[in-house]
């Protein structure tokens, strides 16, 4: 959808409420009752033939003997009539509609064919739909408070926040809390079923709206999820933080999404693959979301995540010190000049390592905190500033917010303060640094988790100016798609690993067998010690079936070894079909980590790595990237894995080739991507990872074909 068609949709210049009511009470009166009691400047035109005026608005018999064409109709009707009210608007040629009505694609088969009338009308029309099964929109810039329920009928501050929800009544409640914690918003819309307009689109909008500086989401599930990497880098971009609170990541929350608004939740990997990818900033509460917005309002980011943790309460230090920590910040030892000065101006009995006491001599002698924060501000070791004060309170308060409002003027470096004395006992204080825009926090936890989104973010950024124009590997065979790829059948290990050598990864010596006197010469052409595998799309455990053997030294071992595994092989499926025998070198060495692709039906398909082992079966210690996966990427999803250290030499071993490791997972996801409608899973398990400059191999490979998987 075009970015600027929402603008009509956003701030219309007239409105008609479609199933109006006269009970100012009921769901289909609250609509227009709302949009007048919050000063809405435009037209508004209530349609329902059983009235000739609602609240001292003509009402119209219908839609199309309106004297004007609405840029918006709000559709407050029962979900039967819904279509029919809907194709009137296209008749009208009305750009856009909220349809707050439920009883469709949330409630089973049938309201997924209602649902489907909907879309079919919507497209004929070239309506944007919103809904249906939602709430509403406000903008509160331009006094649109387009809904229904107690939230619709409050005025909130106006501010640079646009949220998108896709749930209606806690949405409203974010909405609500958010602002309590002080969040300025512009616009805020809820989507329920999104048989139209996706909360992506919206996401979109948000990113070019000049006036928009943050956008959030509450997020069940995306229909149009493989969207989701591109949304973020138009974020990225626009220099605009994205938060998203991503529910539904639980078995049970996602059964409860997917019933609550027909949304799938998806793999929770993937979500969190795809925001690490683009830069989002993933939120998990009202008052974390409201947080991440006040830490990012000043326009402020640091240039790295060094942190210094000042404080006058040990304690209050101690705590927030832990929590950067847990943020992704360092707190590293200020420089030795710094030091130096700071002893000048600080108590004796002071601690100076990072986090930094200046005690509560503070009080006395605010000059000193002046002093304090000028020389930490100025320290080449810090990129932000973290202060905690406590419950400082009183006359004593203001001196402290003086001092912090100097210090803001005095660096362009990011600080926020964690600061609990009840208001009422602070207030001149707490106005003081409202009112320099200096980010003030109810709990050191709370400010160290605000400080660690802009570190994320800043990072994000970096990498996005560093690579946004970096390009992916591509590659195209469509000749292997139409000559290997048709069949319904798993692929056997061979011709698996076939298809990947034809990508340019590298793959064991090796050649099918396919009688017992081939296979005694092709062993002595590949060479000893080898592995011979059976190979059969009906034995896909192959060493389950007594299917393999290792560690063959000689070609006197050859012949017994056919003998033992293609009888083994005839016991545990007396029916399957057996393609022959694979021998392969027997790989010495390298390290053992596993590959793979999964074709996710909302996310396209996306690109797994592990070590091998336990480390990918029992820890999960995995990393996920969304295709097509960059060199940048590559790396990053390399080095996220606990286990890194073992790849990158370990106490004296020698370093894995990671250059080699990292172009494999490059051609995998070019692979995945060129065979994205014929492949559903693939894994190489195991990739051996040989020291650096000795490459990589792939052991053994799975395809399953989407044809029969998806």
């Amino acid at each position: 959808m075009a970015t600027l068609d929402l603008d009509r949709l956003f701030d219309p210049r007239a409105i008609a409420v479609i199933g109006a009511s006269q009970d100012a009470s009921s769901i289909s009166g609250q609509p227009l009752k709302f949009l007048k009691q919050q000063g809405y400047r435009g037209k508004l035109y209530p349609v329902n033939p059983k009235y000739a005026e609602i609240l001292e608005e003509h009402c119209y018999p219908s839609i199309a003997e309106l004297p004007e064409t609405p840029d918006l109709a709000l559709i407050v009707m029962a979900a039967k009539r819904v279509p029919e009210a809907l194709a009137a608007c296209g008749e009208k040629g009305v750009p856009f509609a909220i349809i707050y009505s439920s009883g469709f694609a949330e409630m089973g088969e049938a309201g997924k064919n209602a649902q489907q009338d909907i879309i079919v009308t919507a497209q004929r029309y070239n309506i944007g739909v919103i809904g249906p099964n939602c709430q509403g929109m406000i903008n509160v810039a331009e006094s649109v408070s387009a809904g229904f329920g107690s939230p619709f009928s409050i005025g909130y501050r106006n501010g640079p926040v646009s949220m998108v929800s896709q749930s209606g009544g806690f949405g409203c409640a974010v909405l609500m809390m958010a602002d309590e914690e002080g969040i300025g918003f512009r616009h805020f819309i809820t989507t329920g079923n999104e048989c139209g307009i996706s909360t992506i689109d919206l996401i979109e909008y948000f990113c070019a709206d000049p006036k928009t500086r943050i956008v959030a989401a509450y997020v069940e599930g995306f229909k149009d999820a493989h969207r989701m990497l591109e949304a973020g880098r138009q974020a990225l971009a626009a220099k605009k933080p994205l938060l998203i609170w991503k529910v539904g990541n639980s078995e049970a929350g996602a059964k409860a999404a997917a019933s609550h608004t027909a949304n799938l939740g998806g793999a929770v990997a993937l979500y969190r693959a795809a925001f690490r990818q683009c830069g989002v900033i993933e939120v998990t509460d009202v008052a974390d979301l409201a947080d991440c917005a006040r830490g990012f309002l000043p326009g402020r980011l640091p240039r790295g995540n060094r942190i210094a943790v000042v404080t006058i309460s040990g304690g209050a230090g101690i705590l927030m010190a832990d929590h950067c920590s847990q943020s992704g910040m360092q707190l590293p030892r200020l420089a030795a000049e710094s030091l130096e000065r700071l002893r000048l101006v600080v108590p004796a009995f002071a601690a100076l390592d990072n986090p930094i006491d200046v005690t509560a001599g503070i009080i006395d002698n605010p000059e000193m905190l002046n002093q304090a924060l000028a020389i930490v501000a100025a320290d080449p070791n810090i990129d932000c500033i973290a202060l905690a004060c406590a419950a400082l309170s009183g006359p004593y308060a203001v001196a402290i917010a003086n001092a912090v409002v100097n210090a803001q003027k005095q660096t362009a470096k990011p600080i926020m303060l964690a600061w609990n004395a009840r208001p009422e006992l602070a207030r001149e204080a707490y106005a003081l640094v409202d009112d320099y825009g200096i980010p003030r926090f109810r709990t050191p936890v709370r400010c160290a988790r605000a400080f660690g989104a802009l570190s994320q973010y800043a990072e994000a950024l970096a990498r996005f100016d560093q690579h946004g124009a970096e390009q992916p590997m591509k590659i195209e065979l469509p000749a292997l798609r139409r000559r290997r790829l048709g069949q319904a059948r798993d692929m056997t290990e061979f011709e698996a690993k076939q298809v990947l050598a034809q990508y340019g990864i590298p793959v064991t010596r090796e050649a099918l067998a396919g009688t017992r006197e081939e296979a005694l010469k092709l062993a002595d052409e590949i060479g000893y010690p080898l592995v011979m595998k059976v190979q059969s799309t009906d034995i896909p455990h192959k060493t389950e079936a007594g299917g393999v053997k290792l560690g063959l030294a000689g070609r006197e071992a050859v012949g017994p070894a056919w003998d033992e595994i293609m009888g083994n092989a005839g016991a545990y499926a007396p029916q399957a079909k057996i393609d022959g025998i694979l021998l392969q070198e027997q790989v010495m060495g390298g390290i053992e980590v596993i590959l793979g692709v999964n074709n996710d039906p909302l996310f396209g398909p996306a690109v797994m790595f592990g070590l091998g082992g336990i480390f990918a079966e029992v820890m999960k210690d995995v990393s996920f990237r969304l295709c097509p996966v960059t060199q940048s990427e590559a790396m990053a999803m390399i080095r996220e894995i606990h286990a890194f250290p073992i790849l990158d030499g370990a106490r004296g071993k020698p370093r894995a080739d990671l250059d080699a490791l990292a172009a494999a997972i490059m051609r995998l996801s070019a692979l995945a991507i060129d065979l994205k409608d014929e492949v559903a899973e693939l894994d190489i398990n195991p990739l051996f990872v040989f020291p650096a400059g000795r490459g990589v191999k792939a052991g053994d490979a799975l395809i399953k074909p989407r044809t029969k998987h998806g």
